[in-house]
C-alpha cells in the first residue's frame, strides 16, 4: 500500500500530446524536459532541475517534475516543504502547459495533499483533515494515494496504547516446541516482527532484500519474527517449502498466527508484507510497509551501525492501478 501517487499520474507523461509550444522547443529544452521527468536519484535530480530552468522549462512543469520525483522517492518531508511553492502556483494553473494534470481540480488537490503532508509534520490533527478531506473531495480518483495517510496517522495514535505481553505464546510454523515473545525478544535492541503470507506476490519479489535485512538485523544483535497469516488450506505447506528452499538463508524465528486473539488483529495488519518494530519493553515503534523510509530510519536510530541492504533499489510492488491523462 505504499505511496500510489505516482503509479496514478506518472502514465499520463507517456500518453499526453505534446502543445505547440513543445512543438517548436530546441533539442536542449527536450532534452531537458525528457530528464526531468526520468528517473533519477536524489543526488541527479537537483542538477538535472536546474539544467532545466536555464532550458526555460515553465515553472508549472517544473513543479511537476520536483512533485513527482518526490513521490518516487516517498520523501513525504520533502512534499510537505514543497507546498508553498505549489500554492503559489494555484490560480496559474494551466492544463494546456501541464505535463500531467488534464484539469485544475487535480492540480489543487495534489496541492492541499502537500499541504495535509505538512500539517502531519507539524502534529496538526486538524489541519491535516481539512487539506486530505479537501484532496479527495478535489481529485476522487486519487483517493488511493491520499487513503493510506489517513490509515497511517490512525495506526500511530493505536500503536500508542499497545503494549505487548511478553508471556504471549508464539507458536513455531514448522511445529516444533512453542516459545513466548519475551524469550524471543530476550537481550535484544529490539524485535522486528515482520507479517508475510506464501500468497503475497510482493513478498516472494523482494525476497532477497527480506533476508539481507534478517541478517543485518542478526548482526546488529536485533531480533526478527516471522508471522505468517492467512487459513487456506496448504497454507502451511507453502510456507515451509519456501522457509526451507527460497527463504533457507534467512535469519528470524518464523511462527504462525492464532485464529483467535491474533498478534495481526491486535497489530491493526491490513496488508501484506507489514514490518512492526518492537522495542525491548513491549512499546510499538513503527508498524507499516517495509519499504517506508521510517523503518529504516526507526532501524538506524536502534543500531546506528545497521546498514540498508540494497539502499538505492526500489521495492518491487505489483499490480499498482493506474490511470490516464
Amino acid at each position: 500500500m505504499k505511496h500510489i501517487l505516482l503509479s496514478l499520474l506518472l502514465t499520463a507523461l507517456i500518453s499526453t500530446p505534446l502543445s505547440a509550444d513543445e512543438i517548436q522547443s530546441s533539442p536542449l529544452k527536450e532534452a531537458a524536459m525528457e530528464k526531468i521527468f526520468s528517473s533519477m536519484n536524489e543526488k541527479e535530480f537537483p542538477a538535472a532541475l536546474k539544467d532545466a530552468q536555464a532550458a526555460g522549462i515553465h515553472q508549472q512543469v517544473l513543479l511537476e517534475a520536483q512533485f513527482l520525483h518526490l513521490v518516487d522517492h516517498r520523501n513525504e518531508a520533502a512534499l510537505a516543504a514543497l507546498a508553498p511553492k505549489l500554492l503559489n502556483q494555484s490560480d496559474k494553473f494551466d492544463p494546456d502547459i501541464s505535463e500531467v494534470f488534464s484539469v485544475k481540480e487535480d492540480w489543487l488537490a495534489i496541492i492541499h495533499y502537500t499541504q495535509a503532508l505538512a500539517a502531519l509534520q507539524k502534529g496538526d490533527k486538524a489541519a491535516f483533515k481539512m487539506h486530505i478531506t479537501e484532496a479527495f473531495w478535489l481529485s476522487p480518483r486519487q483517493a488511493q494515494a491520499f487513503a493510506p495517510h489517513i490509515d497511517r496517522l490512525r495506526q500511530n495514535e493505536a500503536m500508542a496504547f499497545i503494549t505487548l505481553n511478553p508471556e504471549r505464546t508464539l507458536h513455531a510454523q514448522d511445529g516444533s516446541k512453542p516459545t513466548t515473545l519475551g524469550q524471543l525478544m530476550k537481550g535484544k535492541k529490539a524485535t522486528v516482527i515482520h507479517f508475510w503470507s506464501p500468497m503475497s506476490q510482493e513478498f516472494q519479489l523482494n525476497l532477497a532484500d527480506f533476508t539481507l535485512t534478517t541478517q543485518s538485523c542478526k548482526d546488529q544483535n536485533i531480533g526478527f519474527i516471522s508471522v505468517l497469516v492467512g487459513q487456506y488450506p496448504g497454507i502451511l505447506d507453502d510456507a515451509e517449502a519456501l522457509r526451507k528452499d527460497d527463504a533457507r538463508q534467512a535469519r528470524c524465528t518464523w511462527i504462525t498466527d492464532t485464529n483467535t486473539k491474533s498478534l495481526a488483529n491486535l497489530l491493526r495488519i491490513t496488508d501484506i508484507p507489514t514490518m512492526v518494530i518492537v522495542s525491548p519493553a513491549g512499546n510499538i515503534l513503527y508498524n507499516g510497509h517495509p519499504a517506508d523510509e521510517t523503518f529504516w530510519k526507526t532501524i538506524q536510530k536502534i543500531a546506528p551501525n545497521f546498514k540498508q541492504p540494497n539502499k538505492n533499489r526500489k521495492t518491487t510492488t505489483p499490480n499498482k492501478p493506474t490511470i490516464n491523462k
